[in-house]
């Protein structure tokens, strides 16, 4: 295990900075995942880490040791691509045992090595096989097993479930989430899935246009988003957002009834309520109020219900169970008012 420092870390292509000034500590033994929309910066951070890209300014520390400028291979990490990377002419227990053959690793030692890898990732019946004879998940194993084998003390992970069906990549997560739980080795993981992200990480870290919006744990994230990207970003379907209107003497009205007591409504433009945070009324909850429904997505165990406010803007419920709802009815619906959330002009949380 390994901590990992980003002190200032810039990275620009010529004139063009995808990096701003990031500034990041992952602890040793932590699973942290970079995520955020496509473009934003995240292999990029990953592939600077790793050495693959020379960074442009800042330091970067693994282990305490300053590798800003340090070779790939001097860094002490292990890398593993959305691409498996596998070569083909060579059987399962050859790829895996690859990096230790190049490091002149005694034979015993390898082999040794291999069979405890391959039985980790329940790889021990395809050593003999070939990856063309390999299913998706089963390849991805292989590649995971490979940066395995050298025990670095950080594991670096580039969308490598990005190309597996989702049954598979469900199955992986879990793979990965239950393989960091044994190892314990430090862990920094990329993807633009929010599950992935959810699921695995201890902490989240968010990217938008290469700087940092928020890191927290999955939790503190999905339950006190720190801007309007984060709220948005996190959850499916994602958080609805309503625009405050002003009455005639200038207050804001938002457009669901709350309590005149929230002293954040008077600095927000918008309020944010998750689609699970709204039900069908009962009859007697306070904060309630009537919307038109438009689109009904059965799921079985969900009802996801796209409806419209008297305004015209546009809601979403996440209902539980199979609901006979039809296109165009009008249904009452009801909140806890400490569900939610408020943003100003600038998009920052209002607390």
């Amino acid at each position: 295990m390994a901590r990992v420092e980003l002190n200032g870390l810039r990275k620009a292509f010529g004139a063009q900075e995808v990096l701003s000034p990031i500034d990041l500590v992952v602890e040793e033994g932590e699973f942290v995942v970079l995520v955020g929309p496509s473009g934003c910066g995240k292999s990029t951070l990953l592939r600077c880490i790793a050495g693959l890209e020379p960074a442009s300014g800042g330091e970067i520390r693994i282990g305490g040791r300053d590798v800003t400028h340090a070779e790939p291979v001097e860094r002490g990490i292990a890398m593993v691509f959305q691409s498996y990377a596998l070569y083909p002419h060579m059987t399962v227990a050859e790829n895996i045992g690859f990096g230790l053959r190049i490091a002149k690793r005694p034979k015993a030692e390898i082999v040794a090595r291999v069979r405890e890898v391959a039985a980790l990732l329940q790889l021990g019946h395809l050593l003999d096989r070939k990856p063309k004879a390999l299913s998706g998940g089963q390849r991805q194993r292989v590649a995971i097993g490979r940066a395995l084998a050298r025990k670095p003390p950080i594991f670096l992970f580039d969308e490598p479930l990005s190309n597996l069906d989702a049954g598979l990549r469900a199955e992986m997560r879990v793979e990965l989430a239950r393989l960091h739980g044994e190892l314990g080795n430090t862990m920094i993981y990329v993807t633009h899935d929010q599950v992935e992200a959810m699921t695995l990480a201890d902490r989240i870290v968010i990217l938008n246009a290469g700087h940092i919006e928020q890191v927290g744990s999955p939790l503190d994230l999905y339950n006190h988003p720190a801007c309007r990207f984060v709220a948005g970003f996190l959850g499916q379907p994602p958080m609805n957002f309503l625009r405050i209107g002003t009455g005639d003497a200038g207050h804001p009205v938002p457009p669901v009834p709350i309590v005149d007591s929230l002293a954040a409504l008077a600095e927000a433009t918008e309020v944010g309520l998750r689609p699970e945070h709204v039900w069908i009324a009962t009859g007697s909850e306070v904060a309630q109020f009537e919307v038109s429904i438009d689109v009904i997505e059965q799921f079985g165990g969900e009802t996801i219900v796209h409806a419209l406010l008297n305004d015209g803007q546009p809601i979403v419920l996440r209902l539980g169970g199979q609901l006979a709802l039809g296109r165009g009815e009008r249904i009452s619906v009801a909140f806890d008012p400490a569900n939610l959330h408020f943003f100003g002009a600038d998009g920052k949380a209002v607390r």
